[in-house]
């Protein structure tokens, strides 16, 4: 930096030649430099070598300060691993204080050669935490066998122990008077678990809902039992996987139990054999009941949704239980039609009922006889039409129901037409005909005295009244049904897609939900 200063090179009082060279070195200038005269008395201030006293020069006050920070911060280390654990620490301690000046590079010395190492005062054992409440040792889930059991309203222990085959132990459970308090009464469509090893009743889990439990266990004091709401969980698990062998060794190492795979198969089964069917390269995926103690799967029940794609064709079936305790598995597209009834009680339309069913005095021959239908009255050539789907029995002239139609119904049930002017062009014995569907015309031939036709229901063969029965009823679910049907199958179906995109990882593939 320069520095434009103005000066008038005056002679010096005493006309002494001045050594600016001297003065240069003096105030360390740079050379050629000018050196400026201030008036008065000016003394540079003490720089902080000139402040150090002699007893604590800056090598012994500057060595202090390294020893002080290593003391103190061995102490906080010290302190810190002792925190974590039982772990041997020693720690670097001087019996003179670590804050104490250092007089010379003699006592520093003699300090140096006093420090002693000294084990902190840590316990003699290793101390076990736990975050949370302290842990149980519970029997090993995996060994022997664990079988399930539906607990209904006739159920007592003594009854569900007998179904796991360790009936003899219902004594030693009851024995414990806190056990027997707990499972005296079960409760109905509560899950009883049992583990079986060498043929003893190890773990009894009483689950009265997806994760509250009471967990009872053998040990060496005997049967012990408490409440538990954290060592069991149902909930759905969902498992894909591409079939590169059959169904039942991809199965197996997809995790699927034995009764899983005849599940699959089942699900199916109203549109192919699984097991026949399937081809190296389809596609499984399924989603199922998964019960889960102390972490490990201890039971699989239901597939509740199964999905089979083979690349050009998917097909998805779920799980559904009706109204009237039927269950099923049934197409999200197909299989949700609204139940109806599967009969119309009049095989005309426009008539009027001229006869009702029972006895009554025969119109021609005047005597009480049992009239085993009903008639309508309508104009000649008034259409007939099928009051349901079914197959023609009979085509032709009967007795004294002139000419006649008999249709073959499901469930046992059939109808019959008679007195017919004519039937239609070209129906035959054997034809499949719709309800709706025209069979024939309104006439008189046969025991008749005017124009009507004359209509029976039967159930096996035994005549009903068409306008009191009970009638069939068609389609599957009635419109609350399909309502709750269609939410449960959307979330199932997307669920199976996915699972369907990563079968694509060609590898089995398994998931769990707690819901």
């Amino acid at each position: 930096m320069k520095t434009l200063l103005n000066f008038t090179n005056r002679p010096r009082p005493d006309n002494k030649k001045r050594d600016w060279n001297a003065a240069i070195q003096r105030y360390n200038l740079p050379a050629n430099g000018i050196e400026v005269r201030i008036p008065g008395d000016y003394k540079p201030k003490a720089t902080f070598a000139s402040k150090t006293t002699t007893s604590s020069p800056p090598s012994q006050s500057s060595a202090s300060k390294p020893l002080r920070y290593i003391a103190t911060r061995s102490l906080f280390i010290a302190c810190g691993l002792a925190t974590l654990g039982n772990i041997p620490v020693y720690s670097m301690v001087s019996p003179t204080s670590a804050y104490a000046p250092v007089s010379s590079a003699t006592n520093q010395a003699d300090q140096a050669s006093d420090r002693v190492l000294k084990d902190l005062s840590l316990p003699s054992v290793a101390v076990e935490s736990y975050s949370g409440y302290s842990i149980d040792l519970l029997p090993d889930v995996s060994e022997g066998n664990w079988k399930a059991h539906l607990v209904s309203e006739s159920d007592t222990l003594q009854t569900a122990l007998e179904d796991f085959g360790v009936g003899n132990m219902a004594k030693a459970l009851q024995s414990n008077p806190a056990i027997a308090k707990e499972l005296d009464h079960l409760k109905a469509n509560a899950h009883l678990f049992a583990q079986i090893v060498d043929g003893q009743l190890q773990q009894l889990v009483y689950a009265q809902n997806k994760t509250h439990a009471y967990i009872v266990s053998y040990g060496d004091d005997g049967f012990t039992g408490k409440w538990d709401d954290n060592s069991f969980e149902a909930r759905n698990s969902r498992t894909a996987f591409s079939v590169k062998h059959s169904i039942l060794k991809d199965g197996k190492a997809a995790g699927l139990s034995n009764s899983l795979i005849r599940q699959l198969s089942l699900a199916f089964s109203k549109d192919f054999n699984l097991q026949k069917s399937l081809k190296v390269g389809d596609k499984i995926g399924l989603i199922y009941e998964d019960y889960r103690y102390q972490g490990e799967s201890i039971y699989t029940d239901k597939i509740l949704a199964a999905e089979y794609s083979n690349g050009n064709d998917t097909l998805q079936r779920i799980r559904f239980t009706l109204a009237d305790g039927k269950t099923d598995y049934f197409s999200p597209n197909s299989d949700t039609e609204l139940k109806h009834t599967a009969f119309e009680r009049a095989p005309i339309s426009g008539g009027r009922m001229s006869s009702g069913f029972g006895f009554r005095k025969h119109p021609v021959f005047g005597f009480t006889k049992m009239h085993t239908g009903t008639d309508f009255a309508a104009p000649r050539g008034t259409p007939i039409h099928a009051t349901a789907d079914g197959s023609v029995k009979f085509i032709g002239r009967q007795n004294g129901y002139g000419n006649v139609i008999e249709l073959r119904h499901s469930n046992g049930v059939s109808t019959l037409y008679g007195h017919m002017s004519g039937f239609k062009s070209g129906l035959s014995q054997g034809e499949s005909v719709k309800r709706g569907d025209v069979i024939g015309y309104v006439g008189s031939t046969g025991t008749s005295t005017g124009n009507h036709v004359h209509y029976e229901f039967r159930i096996n063969g035994a005549p009903q009244n068409p306008v009191t029965v009970s009638l069939p009823q068609t389609g599957v679910m009635t419109a609350s049904e399909a309502h709750s049907f269609k939410t449960l199958a959307a979330d199932m179906s997307e669920q199976l897609a996915n699972l369907r995109k990563m079968a694509a990882l060609d590898k089995p593939l398994s998931q769990q939900n707690g819901g």
